[in-house]
């Protein structure tokens, strides 16, 4: 994957080895990513086996609250893998619905701003739940996301309502009422570059507490 070649990063780091984490604050077209978007995009480069483990100890900081009754996790998948993930008759849908036990399951009509890129939400009861829903997501579309271009999804800023119903934090709040805060200071790398996105198997729109 070609994605974060040259671009700064506002964090990254590696785990397990043959896992990679990151957060770019640069845009697929290598503008700044703007401060004031609520959302951020987080890629994990792994194995699935590293992805069971690590998922985990990640969804709880997707969260806005300490401890939400349930878990709002999002993952952004191409265009062309919608298939896959629906199933036929939405048979694969319902299967990681309903082995997740989740509460919600659902991939968005409207693709990401200016990308072809579309979010699949889920809401569980577990922490568990919630980041097996995400494995067996990114197990469905293995064998199909690298089959054509996409255009990837950059955070950005827009007026509420006036880009479809795409699932996004600017449209679709985590919690009722209740906007994601703008990012916090930026952390620095040891080799001293912003750090902001990730590459890899699972590509997830979340809140920055990542």
């Amino acid at each position: 994957d070609t994605r974060n070649k040259g671009r700064k990063q506002w964090y990254q780091r590696r785990v397990r080895g043959d896992c990679k984490i990151s957060i770019y604050a640069q845009g697929s077209n290598n503008a700044d990513v703007p401060k004031m978007a609520p959302d951020r995009v987080m890629s994990i480069q792994s194995s699935f086996e590293s992805l069971k483990v690590i998922l985990p100890h990640l969804v709880p900081n997707m969260q806005l609250g300490a401890e939400p009754e349930e878990y709002d996790v999002r993952i952004l998948i191409p265009a062309h893998t919608r298939m896959s993930v629906n199933g036929k008759h939405g048979s694969t849908l319902v299967r990681i619905k309903t082995e997740s036990n989740s509460s919600y399951f659902s991939i968005f009509p409207d693709p990401l701003p200016n990308s072809d890129e579309y979010i699949v939400k889920i809401i569980n009861p577990t922490i568990e739940g919630a980041a097996k829903a995400l494995v067996d997501i990114a197990k469905a579309i293995s064998s199909t996301k690298g089959c054509q271009s996409v255009a990837f999804y950059d955070p950005q800023i827009w007026t509420p309502g006036t880009k479809g119903d795409n699932g996004s934090f600017t449209d679709n709040p985590p919690l009722p009422g209740e906007r994601p805060p703008p990012p916090g200071e930026e952390e620095t790398s040891e080799s001293g570059t912003k750090e902001e996105r990730v590459d890899g198997e699972v590509k997830q729109e979340m809140n920055e507490a990542r």
